[in-house]
């Protein structure tokens, strides 16, 4: 098999598979795994038909393609500490706050169990499940269709147990954000259930790595005015801080 033939073959395999690792497609084309990271690297710059992940690859059909949770928790992941850290920050004891099921507010879950008497709804299920050890943080979880790939709950359900609530604080993330389009999810489903966790808390920070900036998906979750604040981990433009601070939402950078 020559290089372009396995190289093809690699495509097909992960379009019928969406995601492989490099050991596995290495032991698959009885080649070096330094080889197969080459063919990886010459795939996605050539036709920018796969994303190149942490030990591997995943098929992409189009810019709005889900990243398993399992994916995206390797990607970013200093930046995600840091940002985590830094929203911590805003949080007091006795305060009533909800997480999205992203990897970012995921990092947020150790930080929280200093707070006293803290209470978490959560449509993830990894949340939820992580927050159980802390005794001193009450847990609760929507019902909702589960999604498999981010281990979330979404649909009518989920939505409805937010609408039915009042929080101090959402914790959000995302997939795109730009002062023109806000921010944005590749599902429509995520964006929907994220819409009435904003509705129901007093203030929605975003937590968003410099990853997600500039990236704008199909589904909007709201613009720029329903922020309370936005904490990143790298500086931005200065004509996105001048749109941002003339809305009223501070902006922290994580350190």
């Amino acid at each position: 098999m020559t290089s372009n033939e396995r190289r093809n073959d690699i495509k097909r395999l992960l379009n019928e598979n969406n995601s492989a690792t490099v050991k596995q497609l290495a032991q698959i084309y009885h080649v070096s795994e330094s080889t197969i990271r080459r063919d990886l690297s010459k795939i996605s710059s050539g036709s920018g038909a796969i994303r190149r992940t942490y030990g591997g690859a995943l098929m992409l059909d189009n810019l709005s393609s889900d990243l398993p949770i399992n994916i995206r928790e390797r990607e970013h992941t200093e930046a995600k500490i840091r940002i985590a850290q830094t929203a911590s920050k805003l949080i007091s004891d006795g305060a009533t706050i909800i997480l999205d099921t992203s990897s970012t507010v995921t990092e947020l879950v150790p930080y929280l169990r200093r707070f006293e008497a803290l209470t978490v709804i959560t449509n993830g299920i990894k949340t939820a499940y992580l927050l159980n050890s802390y005794s001193k943080i009450t847990t609760f979880c929507t019902g909702g269709r589960l999604r498999k790939h981010s281990m979330s709950l979404v649909g009518s359900t989920a939505c409805q147990r937010f609408e039915e609530i009042n929080a101090d604080w959402a914790f959000i993330s995302c997939r795109g954000f730009t002062t023109e389009k806000g921010v944005t999810e590749s599902s429509d489903e995520e964006a929907q259930v994220k819409k009435t966790m904003l509705a129901a808390a007093s203030k929605t920070v975003l937590l968003c790595d410099g990853s997600k900036i500039g990236q704008i998906m199909m589904n909007r979750v709201c613009t720029i005015d329903k922020l309370y604040a936005v904490i990143t981990d790298i500086p931005m433009s200065d004509e996105m801080t001048s749109e941002l601070s003339s809305k009223g939402v501070r902006i922290y950078i994580a350190k």
